[in-house]
């Protein structure tokens, strides 16, 4: 029995050679007892399962990896499945060449589109089984020894757990049939179809065509081993407002979710207002998000912080060193504290007072400072002189 059932595949995609438990030892560079245990077919300990509550009040089920997994199989990810490619139909979840969020390059291919058809595979990751994730590595060379192992790293319980590093692309990789089925009918019909994830998205301007290729599609993902869940198929129409995943299409233009920016603006705000700079890296994240959507919108964020920075904050000594010691972005100038005269030429006192309440219920409202304990809060006793 040949070591490799296609050694030219293998080699033509750069794999490492593996041809038994020993290779797959020294590759991964852990100890052969740990390596054991993390290829043994459901082996216990290596998960920490819990729950989250869905939109409709359901429980979803997270396998986070332990750490020793986590490492096997970001291995096996970055050596073996981004070498394989995944359909040009499919968004998210790849090692892409190009900047901005895969979110909005999938909403691009329908902005110009009338009519929107949105569907949503049920129970995504659980219906895709341990034959199809074994096979994903016997077609590209590997024996089925090497096979079986590199699908107990990725699988639990026979399934694709959600939680694993490995399950988004090996789902991406799983459902490349169906991508290449679902599109072959669509491009016959001038049809955009995408997909991230479970979500399949259509457009096309003929409003009776798209209602009527629901029946196929169905037919399509069932026959592949998927469902469809009908009670998130969404149609969308000029009159509608149109979403795809989280973006905003509107005349052609892509707008990011108005929660999205508000959710923004509130979080620089109560970092500046508290000094708590702890979400710094979050809040950049969400920023370049919609910055991909909306261009220029991290300039709108840095003119809002410059103006906070201007505001009546400025008088509160602790809140201008910590704005200074924790600048979300570089080029912001630096908060100079100012007095109350440079705010108000009369009623000084009265001016003073009022400042000083307003800060005091907004951080009494977010936890910040105790009711009973007016103490616990900095440089507010006579903060401005």
């Amino acid at each position: 029995m040949n070591k490799y059932s296609n050694k030219i595949v293998i080699e033509s995609l750069g794999l490492p050679m593996l041809t038994c438990f020993d290779d797959l030892v020294k590759e991964v560079s852990l100890s052969e007892k740990l390596v054991y245990w993390l290829t043994k077919r459901d082996a216990e300990g290596r998960y920490n399962p819990f729950f989250i509550k869905k939109k409709d009040g359901n429980k979803r089920k997270i396998n986070s990896p332990s750490l020793a997994l986590k490492i096997v199989q970001r291995w096996t990810l970055e050596n073996i499945l981004y070498k394989i490619k995944t359909s040009q139909y499919s968004y998210g979840f790849k090692r892409d060449i190009r900047k901005g969020s895969p979110l909005v390059y999938c909403a691009e291919k329908h902005k110009n589109n009338l009519y929107i058809l949105k569907l949503d595979l049920k129970n995504f990751y659980p219906s895709i089984k341990r034959e199809s994730v074994y096979y994903i590595f016997k077609n590209v060379g590997y024996n089925a020894d090497i096979s079986n192992l590199l699908t107990n790293i990725c699988v639990v319980n026979d399934e694709l757990p959600q939680g694993a590093v490995t399950s988004p692309y090996l789902a991406n990789l799983v459902c490349r049939k169906l991508d290449f089925r679902i599109a072959g009918y669509c491009n016959k019909r001038n049809i955009v179809y995408t997909r991230y994830a479970d979500d399949l998205t259509f457009s096309c301007d003929d409003r009776e065509l798209l209602r009527k290729i629901y029946g196929m599609i169905k037919k399509i993902v069932e026959d592949e081993g998927f469902c469809l869940n009908q009670r998130k198929t969404v149609f969308m129409t000029p009159k509608n407002h149109k979403e795809v995943l989280g973006v905003t299409i509107n005349d052609g233009l892509l707008k990011a979710p108005k929660e999205v920016k508000k959710d923004i603006r509130a979080m620089l705000h109560y970092e500046v207002a508290t000094g708590d700079y702890a979400m710094n890296d979050e809040i950049r994240g969400y920023v370049a998000y919609v910055d991909s959507i909306e261009k220029n919108y991290k300039n709108k964020c840095i003119s809002y912080l410059k103006r906070l920075s201007e505001s009546t904050l400025c008088l509160f000594p602790d809140v201008v060193k910590a704005y200074n010691s924790n600048k979300i972005y570089k080029e912001l100038p630096d908060m100079k504290e100012k007095q109350v005269a440079d705010f108000c030429e009369e009623d000084e006192d009265e001016f003073a007072n009022m400042i000083y309440q307003e800060h005091e219920q907004y951080l009494i409202l977010k936890g910040i400072l105790n009711k009973t304990n007016e103490e616990d809060i900095t440089d507010l006793q006579n903060p401005f002189w």
